[in-house]
């Protein structure tokens, strides 16, 4: 009886491993790419009803985090797991990972694992990118080989999908050398485009295994390669020289390259404006195989718009007899860029102007053409005057300049007309120039008999409202209460107090809550008085500028979505900020880690050092936002500290997995992270890390 109880016993634990172990799951070692296949779909048997499939723990080998994908049952023979946005499959090798499915357990059978052993579901490859090619020229059929670099190649296995078409071993043979790295070769009697017209040769899908994938499907592919006529009877190249500068009216430009004809009448040039030739706006008075020279019409420009200007002039096309020939990408009018045209500079004639020799402080010159930032304004006087030395100068805008007279100095030796008689905006001094006469210098005020005098301390640099400097006034014969009448007006024990006199400085102090001018700019001492003297005048009533008042700087609060690398420039906005220079001191990234790319009044960008991160590593491992603060702002009078924590100015995100960065694009070299990470499936995706398009463009969208 007891032998009968133990045979029952075992033959019931036969049965509940059989139970436990009742899935089955078909072996598939078909590849999928790391990154854009949404879903692996599973065939066997014991999966259940369809359903959720939350139910379900799986275990991979290598592991996969349950965050990364979710499980849905199809059927009882049919299971999906399916990509969490943002994710990939795991690879741990360039070469390819197999994925093994080594447990699934079913909460509603026990926790036992059900799956009879580890089954290899999937061969993950890396998904292959394609890097924009389209400064490479290659010739019709005179090139024989040229090379496609991205990443994701394999030997074995790569289909490659043009436009216009090329086929596989007929017209080309293809040598995969690296993953990184692949070289097409033309088949005799064969050519790059069978139309025979230059053009882009575009690459629309490439198949490393797991599939077509579409290739900026928007753009009709990626292209690879500019393909031109064969070099001899109709071959011409022309040189890029954005650094050659010219102004819109200099009357010659040459452009530089190979395959002009000799013949002047027999080139023709197509650009990027609405330039013409043949007398129209230039005619072409020289021309040699591998230089043209260009004369400007009188009353003709190179570039007009001047507000658009410093700007590219470029070349798109050139007929040396036998058709038009692109010298450049014929997307998008890319051509080359054979000069960088600046506007003709000009300034206004204000001879009615009257300076003082020490105690005028600023000078407004009006014109055109100015320019600042990259390539800045430069002027010559006379009586000569040296920036840096005698004055600083601001440009605000392409018709206003400001120049502020430095302590000590003298706009002039003596009285007379002030003249610039030479400018510069970038492209060398303006030869067509003539002396324009902007000020009349005139002598200072004498001194007061009883010997008062004030310094002008321009220099002198304060906020509105900020109580980090007091407001110090030197000269001679101060009294100890004096009664001071400034220019905005200014109340003593209303605004500020004099808290220190001595003969030679008074020092003033801002009452809280007030402000040493409403608007940001000199301070003007007008007069001064002691007692029941009569009040002296300063610089004839104009007053003597004794500091000046910056605005006070704000932070505008943001939360704008940023990634740790792939976003390459952070916009921050507010008020006050100084042209000649603003620092900020960001929290937690380190001044080190970026560069001041521009100032505004209103906005600063800052980029990315190469190598760098907007957050420190250990902020940014737990995969959870980090706040940027601006904690402190310079503009000149000293670093004001933010109310609190700082002003927010974004939210640095984790680099998605799986994303490229690469400036490679449509708009490539804008120093912008462009984002291909998007699938078939979703309907946007991030091109700059910061904005979405909402076109349902695919993978590659933006390469």
């Amino acid at each position: 009886m007891a032998r009968a109880l133990a045979l029952v016993t075992a033959l019931a634990q036969l049965r509940a491993a059989d139970a436990a172990a009742a899935v089955h799951v078909e072996a598939r070692p078909n590849p999928i790419y790391s990154t854009v296949t949404q879903k692996l779909r599973l065939k066997g048997f014991g999966f259940g009803a369809a359903g959720t499939g939350e139910h379900l723990n799986l275990q991979f080998v290598p592991a996969m985090a349950k965050t990364d994908y979710k499980v849905q049952v199809l059927s009882d023979t049919a299971l999906s797991i399916n990509l969490v946005a943002g994710k990939s499959w795991p690879l741990a090798s360039d070469e390819g990972t197999d994925l093994y499915l080594s447990s699934l357990i079913d909460d509603r059978k026990g926790a036992m694992n059900q799956l009879e052993g580890p089954v290899v579901i999937g061969r993950v490859i890396p998904t292959p990118t394609v890097m924009h090619g389209g400064e490479k020229v290659i010739y019709m059929t005179g090139t024989t080989r040229f090379n496609i670099n991205g990443t994701g190649f394999r030997a074995k296995t790569m289909e490659l999908i043009f436009d216009p078409p090329l086929e596989k071993d007929v017209d080309y043979m293809l040598n995969t050398r690296s993953s990184t790295h692949m070289q097409l070769m033309l088949r005799s009697g064969k050519k790059w485009r069978k139309d025979g017209e230059p053009g882009p040769l575009k690459l629309r899908r490439i198949d490393t295994g797991a599939g077509d994938l579409r290739i900026d499907a928007k753009y009709g592919g990626v292209t690879v390669a500019e393909v031109q006529v064969d070099l001899g009877a109709h071959g011409v190249t022309v040189e890029s020289a954005a650094d050659h500068k010219l102004y819109q009216g200099d009357p010659e430009l040459t452009v530089r390259g190979s395959g002009f004809n000799n013949t002047i009448s027999l080139n023709t040039l197509k650009w990027g404006n609405s330039l013409r030739g043949k007398g129209v706006n230039y005619t072409i008075t020289k021309a040699s195989g591998s230089a043209l020279t260009l004369s400007l019409k009188p009353g003709s420009v190179w570039r007009s718009n001047p507000a658009n200007l410093p700007g590219p002039l470029k070349l798109l096309a050139v007929n040396a007899g036998v058709g038009l020939v692109p010298v450049g990408p014929t997307e998008a009018k890319k051509g080359r860029t054979v000069a960088t045209v600046f506007e003709d500079p000009a300034i206004t004639a204000n001879p009615q102007q009257t300076v003082y020799q020490t105690h005028t402080h600023e000078l407004w010159v009006t014109g055109r053409g100015f320019t600042r930032g990259a390539y800045g304004t430069k002027l010559d006087f006379d009586p000569p005057l040296q920036v840096g030395i005698d004055y600083v100068m601001m440009v605000f805008n392409r018709t206003h300049l400001l120049i502020s007279l430095l302590d000590g100095r003298k706009w002039a030796p003596n009285t007379g007309i002030l003249r610039v008689v030479g400018v510069d905006t970038g492209a060398g001094a303006f030869k067509r120039f003539q002396p324009v006469a902007v000020a009349h210098v005139a002598s200072d005020a004498d001194d007061h008999p009883s010997g008062l005098t004030v310094a002008r301390t321009a220099s002198q640099i304060l906020y509105q409202t900020a109580a980090i400097r007091k407001l110090e006034i030197q000269g001679s014969s101060f009294c100890q209460r004096p009664a001071l009448t400034f220019q905005p007006p200014l109340t003593d024990g209303v605004d500020y107090s004099i808290t220190r006199a001595t003969s030679e400085k008074l020092s003033l102090t801002l009452k809280p809550h007030k402000k040493w001018r409403y608007e940001a700019g000199p301070l003007y001492l007008t007069s001064i008085q002691c007692g029941s003297d009569a009040p002296v005048e300063l610089a004839y009533g104009q007053g003597i500028v004794v500091a000046t008042v910056l605005a006070d700087p704000t932070i505008e609060a943001s939360e704008r979505k940023i990634y740790a690398t792939h976003t390459k420039r952070l916009i921050v906005q507010g008020s006050g900020f100084s042209l000649d220079g603003t620092e900020l001191t960001l929290r937690p990234t380190s001044r080190s880690s970026y560069e001041v790319e521009s100032v505004e009044m209103a906005e600063m960008v800052l980029i990315l050092k190469e190598g760098k991160s907007w957050a420190p590593a250990k902020t940014k491992d737990d995969g959870k936002p980090v706040s940027i603060y601006v904690t402190k702002i310079d503009t000149g009078a000293g670093e004001v500290v933010m109310e609190d924590d700082g002003a927010i100015v974004a939210r640095v995100f984790p680099d998605p997995s799986g994303a490229v960065c690469d400036d490679s694009c449509e708009w490539a070299l804008d120093g912008v992270c462009d984002d291909g990470s998007a699938g078939e499936d979703r309907e946007v995706f991030d091109d700059d890390y910061g904005g979405v398009f909402g076109d349902d463009d695919d993978y590659y969208g933006g390469y």
